[in-house]
């Protein structure tokens, strides 16, 4: 049975150690029965040899932790050897030997020399090949395997459906597959009731690039589905900033669900810059095949406080290579009483080799132990089919085709409970792989659904509240050129200073004729419109140039820009109609009198100020019930140096129900401004040598509503051939022109003469009746 006796042997057989007492008449039939089995136990050792991946490998680039398989190898070795059913006469060993890591782009070992290696020089007699998790490695050996001169069997660990051309690896077989992967992404995301995807993937792995592909194609031919980005973008050279200019210039920002293929680091990169633009979970969602949580909070990337929270609420999609607690193994131990002997074979291992494996989360640890398993009961069934040919185990070399053609048949017919699962080679070489997928909730995962051919949601996971697949493009952003801010600046400001100029003027000279026959009380007033009107322009045009990061202030930024705006329209418009109104009572026949009583300037401040209390009660029934505040959205954004547009997520005032609060804010002055046009009509006949203002006040309204109906309707056609940046200064000239046509129509002739003329203003006195009726 082996180079040693067994402990079951001993009480049975004294001769292998144990003390006993024996009967005489069979002493001679007895020896000679134990000798023979002695002998044979000593006949044949058989090798396996394992390639993984050491951690002193100076070629990986990613994953590298192939040493903590090996105690697991050993353990198998353990429990075949001491299993009498199995490989009666032989005895396996296993022989490590270093490859590349995963991801590794050069593969610098020799498999042909390493079997010239050991089976020519050393004398030991390779049956097979474990072990190489790694895709790259793998594929790389695995492709002279199966040819003359080296027709050996080899069973991989790793589950890259890259590995499933039988063409290409005629000798390869693995315990599992990630085939299923993609399936299980797919079923995951119709159960969430997403339809479009945004895949990444490192362009170089042979694994992610496989990966990726099959993903892209069931994609696209699922006729639901949609892609966003159809992969690529990440490479070695990775890093922060390469991953936001992805993230700021591509449809990613639209695209909600992205699946991410690559290794740690790559993942790890792409999540932190994520994070930074603040596309994280719930907003994002970010699915990553064949990665683990404790991998991604290791990485250097970013601080280990940020990458906690970049991480939060990713999914994690990996082949599922644990069996139940419960499961009974070849070996007859439970897979729970398995794991125990595992991790103290792993302490030992890590005693004897120095190196610190102290790890329990290794998903490849299982499959070595399978991978062991499956050759030991290949072997064991194709003796009885070896003895019939006259062939054998101990002149199996790496070059016996016939001997290897009888261990793949043994291998096909193969099915029993392994520690990573179920293991089954029938379906083609295809092995029963299950899939799990977990969430990472506050730096641990959780398990959220398994796939085994059909999806399964636990109860840690619910499908309601989930994010939408996609944002629709809310508008279009216009990102101005540098010469049209200055230009609306300049217009601003020159609106502004013509205010001040007036309003120190008519309070310099507001007991002259001309300019207390104008009621100073309501000029103020309407000054007091015009310069809100051009602060909400400044403020509207600053708010676009530059990201506001406090909340608090952007708040606040907000509000003031509405309430300008609409205090600003309404005073303007209020006090124009308050003014023609009391031109239009006073010239009613038989009506001086009485109008005169009525139109006293007092009275008119009250009438604008009951007008305006109309917008304050309807700003503040806003800000209490929908506080107007920032908002993000998804643009389109035209950039005069950028050649196509593209999507940017900006900020933006809005609230739940902007439109309706809008219309409600407005609608006093939508009234009003159709009195005033009618008034100015009914008031355009009036000749009286003292009632100019009349006339300047009707020019003012029928020049204000002719350029705000061009510039409205420029503005429209502007945006309609996509001249933007004409269209935004359009529009801005139009908001202002209203305050600059009161300035030059109303006041400028009044203001300018006195000061030309300083005189004017203690020439002529006017009566007190005459400045009543002359006030407008």
């Amino acid at each position: 049975y082996s180079v040693r006796c067994r402990p079951n042997i001993h009480a049975s057989h004294p001769f292998c150690g144990s003390s006993g007492e024996v009967r005489m008449g069979v002493v001679l039939s007895v020896v000679t029965a134990l000798a023979l089995r002695c002998l044979v136990a000593k006949a044949s050792v058989l090798s396996l040899l394992a390639i993984v991946p050491f951690p002193s490998n100076y070629s990986s680039v990613g994953w590298s932790r192939g040493l903590e398989l090996v105690p697991a190898g050993l353990l198998a070795l353990k429990h075949i050897n001491d299993t009498p059913e199995v490989l009666k006469g032989h005895t396996l060993e296993l022989v490590v030997k270093e490859g590349e890591g995963c991801g590794a782009s050069v593969v610098v070992k020799d498999i042909y020399s390493l079997y010239q290696e050991l089976q020519v020089v050393g004398g030991r007699n390779v049956v097979g090949v474990v072990g190489l998790p790694c895709s790259t490695p793998a594929g790389a050996l695995s492709k002279l395997a199966g040819h003359v001169g080296l027709d050996v069997i080899q069973i991989s660990g790793s589950s890259s459906p890259a590995l499933s051309d039988r063409v290409k690896y005629p000798r390869l077989y693995r315990v599992a597959s990630s085939v299923g992967i993609v399936d299980s992404i797919i079923s995951f995301m119709k159960d969430a009731k997403w339809k479009r995807i945004s895949i990444y993937n490192d362009e170089q792995g042979l694994y992610f690039k496989t990966i990726a592909q099959l993903l892209v194609n069931a994609v696209r031919n699922d006729t639901e589905m949609k892609l966003g980005n159809e992969g690529g973008g990440l490479t070695a050279q990775t890093d922060v900033p390469s991953v936001e200019k992805i993230l700021n210039v591509t449809s990613s920002i639209q695209n909600k669900i992205k699946v991410i293929i690559g290794t740690e680091h790559q993942c790890s990169v792409f999540l932190c810059a994520a994070y930074k633009r603040k596309r994280t979970w719930p907003d994002y969602v970010y699915i990553l095949p064949d990665r683990d949580v404790k991998e991604l909070l290791n990485t250097d990337v970013c601080d280990a406080q940020t990458m906690m929270k970049a991480v939060e609420g990713v999914f994690t999609v990996n082949v599922a290579l644990s069996a139940a607690n419960d499961s009974v193994l070849m070996s007859g131990k439970t897979y729970q009483e398995y794991r125990l002997e595992y991790l103290q074979e792993l302490s030992a291992y890590s005693e004897r080799t120095g190196y610190p494996l102290d790890s329990n989360d290794n998903i490849y640890v299982n499959s070595l132990y399978d991978e062991v398993w499956s050759f030991a009961l290949a072997l064991n069934s194709s003796l009885h089919v070896l003895d019939a040919r006259n062939l054998s185990l101990e002149n199996f070399r790496f070059n016996s085709g016939q001997i290897s053609d009888i261990l793949e048949e043994a291998l096909q017919k193969l099915e029993f409970q392994g520690a990573s699962g179920r293991i089954s080679f029938k379906n083609n070489r295809q092995p029963i792989t299950s899939f799990s997928m977990h969430q990472i909730v506050s730096g641990r995962a959780v398990l959220v659904a398994t796939y085994n051919g059909s999806l399964t949601i636990t109860e840690n996971f619910s499908l309601v509240h989930l994010p939408p697949d996609s944002i629709s493009i809310d508008r279009v952003y216009i990102l101005d050129p540098l010469w049209l801010m200055i230009i609306i600046v300049c217009i601003c400001g020159l609106s502004l200073i013509l205010l001040v100029f007036n309003a120190a003027l008519l309070i310099r000279y507001r007991n002259g004729h001309d300019i207390k026959a104008s009621s100073p009380s309501l000029s103020l007033l309407m000054f007091v419109g015009c310069i809100l009107l051009d602060a909400s322009v400044l403020a509207f045009t600053f708010r676009n140039m530059y990201t506001i990061s406090n909340e608090v202030f952007s708040v606040i930024l907000c509000n003031a820009e509405v309430w300008s705006l609409s205090l600003g329209t309404n005073l303007i418009i209020n006090t124009l109609f308050v003014r023609l109104f009391r031109v239009y009572r006073l010239f009613q026949p038989n009506n001086f009198k009485k109008a005169g009583r009525m139109c006293r300037d007092e009275m008119l401040v009250i009438y604008i100020l009951l007008f305006t209390t109309y917008s304050v009660l309807v700003l503040l029934i806003w800000a209490v019930s929908d506080l107007y505040q920032m908002q993000e959205e998804v643009v389109l954004v035209y950039a005069s140096d950028a050649t196509t547009p593209y999507f940017r997520v900006e900020q933006h005032c809005g609230c739940s129900y902007e439109t309706l609060w809008l219309s409600l804010l407005f609608l006093l002055s939508a009234v009003l401004t159709l009195g005033v046009v009618l008034l100015a009509v009914l008031t355009r006949h009036i000749k009286r040598s003292h009632f100019k203002d009349t006339k300047k006040v009707n020019i003012c309204i029928f020049t204000s509503i002719l350029a705000l109906t061009t510039l409205l309707t420029l503005w429209k056609l502007f945006d309609a051939i996509e001249l933007h940046s004409w269209a935004h200064l359009t529009l801005s000239v139009a908001v202002l022109f209203v305050p600059m046509a009161c300035q030059v129509t109303l006041y400028v002739p009044k203001t300018v003469p006195y000061l030309c003329c300083p005189t004017l203003h203690s020439a002529r006195t006017i009566k007190s009746q005459q400045s009543s009726l002359y006030r407008l």
